[in-house]
Protein backbone atom coordinates (compact mmCIF):
# COMPACT_ATOMS: atom_id res chain seq x y z
CA UNK A 1 0.00 0.00 0.00
CA UNK A 2 1.63 3.23 -1.14
CA UNK A 3 0.92 6.22 1.03
CA UNK A 4 0.46 9.57 -0.64
CA UNK A 5 -0.27 13.00 0.68
CA UNK A 6 -3.96 13.78 1.04
CA UNK A 7 -5.24 15.00 -2.29
CA UNK A 8 -5.24 18.67 -3.09
CA UNK A 9 -8.65 20.21 -2.53
CA UNK A 10 -10.75 20.88 -5.58
CA UNK A 11 -13.09 23.85 -5.91
CA UNK A 12 -15.97 21.54 -5.04
CA UNK A 13 -14.11 20.39 -1.90
CA UNK A 14 -13.63 24.00 -0.80
CA UNK A 15 -17.29 24.86 -1.36
CA UNK A 16 -18.33 21.66 0.45
CA UNK A 17 -16.22 22.48 3.51
CA UNK A 18 -17.25 26.13 3.37
CA UNK A 19 -20.94 25.21 3.53
CA UNK A 20 -20.23 22.77 6.35
CA UNK A 21 -18.41 25.51 8.24
CA UNK A 22 -21.36 27.89 7.77
CA UNK A 23 -23.62 25.22 9.29
CA UNK A 24 -21.29 24.60 12.21
CA UNK A 25 -20.77 28.28 13.00
CA UNK A 26 -24.52 28.91 13.17
CA UNK A 27 -25.31 29.47 16.85
CA UNK A 28 -29.00 30.24 16.47
CA UNK A 29 -31.88 27.80 16.44
CA UNK A 30 -33.14 29.26 13.16
CA UNK A 31 -33.40 26.84 10.26
CA UNK A 32 -30.75 27.46 7.61
CA UNK A 33 -31.92 27.24 4.01
CA UNK A 34 -29.38 27.22 1.18
CA UNK A 35 -29.94 27.76 -2.51
CA UNK A 36 -27.55 27.61 -5.44
CA UNK A 37 -27.59 31.30 -6.39
CA UNK A 38 -26.96 32.38 -2.80
CA UNK A 39 -23.95 30.07 -2.51
CA UNK A 40 -22.57 31.01 -5.93
CA UNK A 41 -22.48 34.62 -4.77
CA UNK A 42 -21.06 33.77 -1.33
CA UNK A 43 -18.17 31.72 -2.72
CA UNK A 44 -17.70 33.59 -5.99
CA UNK A 45 -17.94 30.43 -8.10
CA UNK A 46 -20.04 29.01 -10.90
CA UNK A 47 -23.04 26.71 -10.47
CA UNK A 48 -21.20 23.41 -11.10
CA UNK A 49 -19.03 23.23 -7.93
CA UNK A 50 -21.92 24.53 -5.81
CA UNK A 51 -24.31 21.90 -7.15
CA UNK A 52 -21.70 19.14 -6.76
CA UNK A 53 -21.02 20.21 -3.15
CA UNK A 54 -24.75 20.29 -2.34
CA UNK A 55 -25.30 16.83 -3.85
CA UNK A 56 -22.40 15.47 -1.79
CA UNK A 57 -23.72 17.05 1.41
CA UNK A 58 -27.12 15.49 0.75
CA UNK A 59 -25.52 12.07 0.23
CA UNK A 60 -23.65 12.53 3.52
CA UNK A 61 -26.89 13.27 5.36
CA UNK A 62 -25.94 16.87 6.14
CA UNK A 63 -28.55 18.51 3.91
CA UNK A 64 -31.96 17.56 2.59
CA UNK A 65 -33.46 19.08 -0.54
CA UNK A 66 -37.03 20.37 -0.49
CA UNK A 67 -38.29 21.06 -4.03
CA UNK A 68 -39.02 24.75 -4.76
CA UNK A 69 -37.70 25.68 -1.30
CA UNK A 70 -34.01 24.88 -0.99
CA UNK A 71 -31.54 22.77 0.92
CA UNK A 72 -32.19 22.49 4.66
CA UNK A 73 -29.87 21.21 7.36
CA UNK A 74 -30.45 17.79 8.86
CA UNK A 75 -29.82 18.42 12.54
CA UNK A 76 -27.65 16.05 14.57
CA UNK A 77 -28.82 15.14 18.04
CA UNK A 78 -26.74 14.08 21.03
CA UNK A 79 -28.00 10.54 20.38
CA UNK A 80 -26.67 10.74 16.82
CA UNK A 81 -23.23 11.64 18.19
CA UNK A 82 -23.28 8.73 20.61
CA UNK A 83 -24.45 6.31 17.92
CA UNK A 84 -21.77 7.22 15.37
CA UNK A 85 -19.02 6.91 17.98
CA UNK A 86 -20.40 3.55 19.08
CA UNK A 87 -20.54 2.38 15.47
CA UNK A 88 -16.96 3.44 14.81
CA UNK A 89 -15.71 1.66 17.91
CA UNK A 90 -17.46 -1.56 16.88
CA UNK A 91 -16.13 -1.41 13.32
CA UNK A 92 -12.59 -0.31 14.08
CA UNK A 93 -11.88 -2.59 17.02
CA UNK A 94 -13.19 -5.54 15.04
CA UNK A 95 -10.99 -4.54 12.10
CA UNK A 96 -7.91 -4.16 14.30
CA UNK A 97 -8.51 -7.52 15.98
CA UNK A 98 -9.05 -9.26 12.65
CA UNK A 99 -6.12 -7.55 10.93
CA UNK A 100 -3.60 -7.74 13.78
CA UNK A 101 -1.41 -10.42 12.20
CA UNK A 102 -1.37 -8.52 8.89
CA UNK A 103 -0.38 -5.26 10.55
CA UNK A 104 2.29 -6.57 12.93
CA UNK A 105 5.02 -6.52 11.77
CA UNK A 106 4.25 -6.05 8.06
CA UNK A 107 2.56 -2.62 8.03
CA UNK A 108 4.24 -0.76 10.90
CA UNK A 109 6.51 1.31 8.65
CA UNK A 110 3.52 2.52 6.64
CA UNK A 111 1.63 3.48 9.77
CA UNK A 112 4.57 5.43 11.18
CA UNK A 113 5.09 7.20 7.86
CA UNK A 114 1.47 8.36 7.86
CA UNK A 115 1.76 9.71 11.40
CA UNK A 116 4.99 11.53 10.57
CA UNK A 117 3.38 13.19 7.55
CA UNK A 118 0.52 14.43 9.71
CA UNK A 119 3.02 15.82 12.23
CA UNK A 120 4.91 17.63 9.47
CA UNK A 121 1.78 19.45 8.30
CA UNK A 122 1.59 22.22 10.88
CA UNK A 123 -1.10 24.89 11.20
CA UNK A 124 -3.76 23.05 9.21
CA UNK A 125 -7.39 24.04 9.45
CA UNK A 126 -9.88 21.68 11.04
CA UNK A 127 -10.64 20.02 7.71
CA UNK A 128 -6.97 19.26 7.01
CA UNK A 129 -6.55 17.72 10.44
CA UNK A 130 -9.64 15.60 9.94
CA UNK A 131 -8.40 14.44 6.54
CA UNK A 132 -5.20 13.06 8.08
CA UNK A 133 -7.19 11.55 10.96
CA UNK A 134 -9.61 9.88 8.56
CA UNK A 135 -6.72 8.57 6.45
CA UNK A 136 -5.13 6.95 9.52
CA UNK A 137 -8.30 5.16 10.65
CA UNK A 138 -9.29 4.00 7.16
CA UNK A 139 -5.74 2.74 6.61
CA UNK A 140 -5.85 0.57 9.75
CA UNK A 141 -9.24 -0.83 8.77
CA UNK A 142 -8.25 -1.46 5.14
CA UNK A 143 -5.57 -4.06 5.82
CA UNK A 144 -8.14 -6.82 6.18
CA UNK A 145 -9.52 -6.06 2.71
CA UNK A 146 -13.09 -6.19 4.03
CA UNK A 147 -14.70 -3.77 1.62
CA UNK A 148 -18.09 -3.76 3.35
CA UNK A 149 -16.57 -2.87 6.72
CA UNK A 150 -14.40 -0.17 5.13
CA UNK A 151 -17.40 1.30 3.31
CA UNK A 152 -19.48 1.51 6.48
CA UNK A 153 -16.54 3.04 8.32
CA UNK A 154 -16.14 5.65 5.58
CA UNK A 155 -19.80 6.60 5.93
CA UNK A 156 -19.48 6.80 9.72
CA UNK A 157 -16.40 9.02 9.38
CA UNK A 158 -18.31 11.43 7.16
CA UNK A 159 -20.91 11.89 9.89
CA UNK A 160 -18.22 12.14 12.55
CA UNK A 161 -16.45 14.84 10.53
CA UNK A 162 -19.35 17.19 11.15
CA UNK A 163 -19.58 16.24 14.84
CA UNK A 164 -15.83 16.75 15.25
CA UNK A 165 -15.82 20.20 13.67
CA UNK A 166 -18.88 21.31 15.63
CA UNK A 167 -17.31 20.24 18.90
CA UNK A 168 -14.08 21.96 17.97
CA UNK A 169 -15.89 25.19 17.20
CA UNK A 170 -17.77 25.07 20.50
CA UNK A 171 -14.71 24.30 22.63
CA UNK A 172 -12.02 26.27 20.81
CA UNK A 173 -14.10 28.99 19.14
CA UNK A 174 -11.90 28.58 16.09
CA UNK A 175 -11.65 26.32 13.09
CA UNK A 176 -7.88 26.86 12.81
CA UNK A 177 -5.58 24.76 14.96
CA UNK A 178 -2.64 22.38 15.04
CA UNK A 179 -2.61 18.65 14.53
CA UNK A 180 -2.13 16.40 17.56
CA UNK A 181 -0.87 12.98 16.52
CA UNK A 182 -0.27 11.70 20.06
CA UNK A 183 -3.25 9.28 20.14
CA UNK A 184 -2.21 7.72 16.83
CA UNK A 185 1.37 7.41 18.01
CA UNK A 186 0.17 5.56 21.13
CA UNK A 187 -1.76 3.14 18.93
CA UNK A 188 1.36 2.66 16.81
CA UNK A 189 3.53 2.03 19.89
CA UNK A 190 1.09 -0.60 21.17
CA UNK A 191 1.22 -2.33 17.79
CA UNK A 192 5.03 -2.22 17.81
CA UNK A 193 4.94 -3.97 21.19
CA UNK A 194 2.54 -6.58 19.83
CA UNK A 195 -0.01 -5.58 22.47
CA UNK A 196 -3.41 -5.95 20.84
CA UNK A 197 -5.39 -5.18 24.00
CA UNK A 198 -3.51 -1.92 24.57
CA UNK A 199 -3.94 -0.99 20.92
CA UNK A 200 -7.68 -1.58 21.08
CA UNK A 201 -7.96 0.35 24.34
CA UNK A 202 -6.17 3.42 22.94
CA UNK A 203 -8.15 3.16 19.70
CA UNK A 204 -11.43 3.24 21.65
CA UNK A 205 -10.22 6.27 23.61
CA UNK A 206 -9.17 8.07 20.43
CA UNK A 207 -12.55 7.53 18.76
CA UNK A 208 -14.58 8.40 21.86
CA UNK A 209 -12.63 11.61 22.43
CA UNK A 210 -13.93 12.98 19.15
CA UNK A 211 -10.31 14.00 18.42
CA UNK A 212 -10.64 17.00 20.74
CA UNK A 213 -7.37 17.19 22.63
Amino acid sequence: MELTKPKKKTLTDRVHDGILEMIIRNTTQDEIVFNESQLMEAFGVSKAPVREALVRLCSEGVLRIIPRYGYVVEKLTDRDEEDVIRMRILLETEALKSNFSRIVPHRLDEIRAQIERSCASADMDVWGIWEYNEEFHLMLASYGENQILTRFLGESLQIHKRIYARRWWRERSSLNTRSDSAPHMRIYQALCEGDLEAGMRVLRQDIASGCIT
